[in-house]
């Protein structure tokens, strides 16, 4: 980490604008709220929010 965010900053930034937006952010808005953190990190927190909507054979929890 070279910062003070994260890929957990980037889930949870994530999380709550699908909590209040119905929504998660692409890879441009996050790239843009997250200038300082580099992109793997984003990616990787991307990765584990995407993992928490999952359900068993990889459908999307609605």
């Amino acid at each position: 980490m070279s910062g003070p965010w994260s890929k957990w900053s980037v889930y949870e930034y994530m999380r709550h604008v699908y909590m209040r937006a119905g929504r998660w952010p692409d890879l441009p808005e996050l790239l843009d709220k997250f200038p300082a953190t580099p992109p793997a990190e984003i990616k990787e927190g991307m990765k584990e929010f995407e993992t928490t909507l999952t359900i068993g054979g990889g459908k999307r929890a609605q």
